[in-house]
């Protein structure tokens, strides 16, 4: 695939609350006001190996094609499926997500990557490290639709970061190595449905 059809983001925020905050609200960040594009979460894998917790989850959002792009598609719904492979390191203390699309890969092909860390500047503030790639296989229209996806990320970028602020100001103060013990006693499966009329 030409270099043109690929765009890559590259960011850095920083979220003014403890590491151990976003830890515990980690499986709670929806629903919030600034994420209503996710319509539904499911926990297909959790599990603990050398202390730290591997998560697999799929989640479903919606999105809207620019006018050029409706014709590709007969349902412009454009509901995606994403799947979100998830480690928390308690020892290292750091969250990393691994993101991408499985629907709609005929237009195109999202990947993120972010860690989560203690700020080296405060403590008790968190980092987020953001890395994606945003990729069209659409010939002629490859570069137009990766172009149009990267620029729609970035303004995404601004509202994750203030449900982030939302959903941690909802639950704090609360344990979050109670939340490690209930996560590991809870099972393999939760479901929580999200869709809004």
């Amino acid at each position: 695939m030409s270099s043109e059809n690929r765009k890559l983001y590259f960011e850095r925020s920083t979220l003014k609350h403890s590491w151990d905050e976003v830890v515990n609200v980690f499986w709670n960040r929806y629903p919030n006001p600034f994420a209503k594009h996710v319509l539904s979460e499911d926990t297909l894998q959790r599990k603990i190996v050398n202390n730290r917790l591997f998560s697999t989850r799929i989640l479903v959002k919606s999105g809207v094609l620019p006018k050029w792009g409706e014709y590709m598609f007969k349902d412009t719904s454009t509901k995606t499926i994403i799947v979100e492979n998830s480690v928390v390191d308690p020892e290292q203390r750091t969250i990393t997500t691994y993101t991408r699309n499985v629907s709609l890969t005929s237009f195109s092909f999202f990947e993120e990557k972010c860690i989560y860390r203690p700020s080296g500047d405060n403590k008790s503030w968190t980092v987020c490290e953001r890395s994606a790639s945003v990729t069209s296989p659409v010939r002629f229209l490859g570069p137009r639709i990766a172009q149009f996806l990267a620029s729609r990320y970035s303004h995404t970028v601004v509202r994750t970061d203030r449900g982030w602020d939302f959903v941690l100001k909802k639950y704090s103060g609360r344990s979050a190595n109670s939340v490690m013990v209930a996560l590991a006693r809870s099972g393999v499966h939760k479901q929580a449905k999200l869709v809004r009329p």
